[in-house]
C-alpha cells in the first residue's frame, strides 16, 4: 500500500516538474521573439565637434584713402564649437554647447611725404566672442524627417580691441615740430538671454541625409568701453594723455541658420559638411553698421560614446 502511494506521489511530482520546465522554455522563447522596447533610453552621450571659416562685412571700405587689399572689403575669421547631448526620455534630451569666434585682426595704413615732412595714418581693429548654450530639446517624427525643437539660455561674451585712429607727422627739418596722435580702445560685453530653434535630419539613403537648423536668441547685458588718447610733440617736447571709461546696459540679438549634407559611414559616427550664416545686431561696436553678418562653410563630426 505504501509503495503504491509513494509511486503515485513521485509520478505527480515528475509531471509537475515537466509542466514547469516546458512552461519556462515556452516563456523564454516568447521573450526572445519580442521586439526591442522602444521606451529604453540611450544612456550614451553624443559629442560633436565643429569648425568653420567665415567672412564678414564689418567695414565697408578703406577709411584712409588707401587702395583696398586683394580681399576687398571682406574680412575673415574662424569659428569652433563643441557640444554634449544626453537623452533623458524617449523624446527629450538636454544639450550643453560652447563656441568661439575669432576675427582676423584688420589694419590699414598709409603715408604721404611732402616738402615739409611725412604724414602717416593707420587704423586697426580686432575682435573675438564666445557663446555658451544650454537647452532642452523635444524630438518629433514627421514622415521620414527627425525634427528637434529646443529652447534654453545663451551666455555671450564679446571683446574688441581697436585703434580708432593714429596719425603722425615727421618733419624733414629735425628742428621743426613733429606730432603723433593715438587713440586706443577696448570694448567688452557680457549678456544672457533666451534662445529657441529647431534642427532637422532627412535621410536620403542608408548612410546619407540632409540636415539643417535655424535658431534665434536675445541677450541683455552690460557693455564697458575703455579709451586712451595720447598727444605728443617734439620741438618742444610735450605729451598729454587722457583715459576714459563708460558702461551701459545694452541688448544684443542673433539669428542663425545652416544647411548641410550628412554621412554616417559607421554606426554612431556622422560627418556633416555645409554652409551656415549668422546675423548679429549690436554685437560689434566701431563697425560700419549695427547689423553684422558672418557666413561660411563648416564641417562637423558627431559621435555617441
Amino acid at each position: 500500500m505504501r509503495a503504491q502511494v509513494s509511486g503515485k506521489l513521485l509520478a505527480t511530482v515528475a509531471a509537475s516538474a515537466a509542466t514547469v520546465t516546458s512552461t519556462g522554455v515556452v516563456a523564454a522563447h516568447a521573450t526572445d521573439g519580442q521586439a526591442p522596447d522602444q521606451t529604453v533610453i540611450d544612456s550614451r552621450i553624443k559629442i560633436a565637434f565643429e569648425g568653420s571659416f567665415f567672412r564678414n562685412e564689418l567695414h565697408d571700405g578703406d577709411k584712409i584713402g588707401r587702395t583696398p587689399d586683394k580681399l576687398g572689403n571682406s574680412k575673415a575669421g574662424f569659428n569652433g564649437a563643441v557640444s554634449l547631448t544626453k537623452q533623458i526620455s524617449p523624446d527629450l534630451d538636454w544639450r550643453l554647447a560652447g563656441a568661439f569666434h575669432t576675427g582676423r585682426d584688420w589694419s590699414e595704413g598709409g603715408s604721404f611725404t611732402g616738402n615739409t615732412g611725412t604724414n602717416s595714418a593707420s587704423i586697426s581693429h580686432g575682435f573675438n566672442f564666445q557663446t555658451f548654450d544650454f537647452d532642452v530639446g523635444k524630438r518629433v517624427k514627421v514622415q521620414s524627417a527627425d525634427i528637434r525643437f529646443f529652447g534654453g539660455l545663451r551666455l555671450l561674451h564679446a571683446d574688441q580691441t581697436f585703434s580708432d585712429f593714429s596719425t603722425s607727422f615727421t618733419p624733414t627739418n629735425p628742428t621743426a615740430e613733429g606730432e603723433t596722435f593715438d587713440k586706443l580702445g577696448n570694448s567688452e560685453f557680457w549678456g544672457v538671454g533666451p534662445r529657441v530653434g529647431a534642427e532637422a535630419y532627412y535621410p536620403i539613403g542608408e548612410t546619407w541625409g540632409l540636415s539643417g537648423s535655424v535658431a534665434g536668441s536675445v541677450m541683455w547685458g552690460r557693455r564697458e568701453d575703455y579709451t586712451s588718447v595720447t598727444l605728443a610733440t617734439t620741438n618742444p617736447n610735450f605729451r598729454e594723455s587722457e583715459n576714459n571709461s563708460q558702461h551701459a546696459s545694452e541688448t544684443v540679438s542673433n539669428v542663425e541658420a545652416s544647411a548641410g549634407l550628412s554621412w554616417t559611414p559607421v554606426t554612431n559616427t556622422t560627418f556633416t559638411a555645409g554652409y551656415k550664416i549668422e546675423q548679429w545686431h549690436n554685437l560689434i561696436v566701431n563697425a560700419n553698421q549695427k547689423n553684422q553678418t558672418f557666413d561660411g562653410p563648416f564641417i562637423r563630426i558627431e559621435m555617441k560614446m
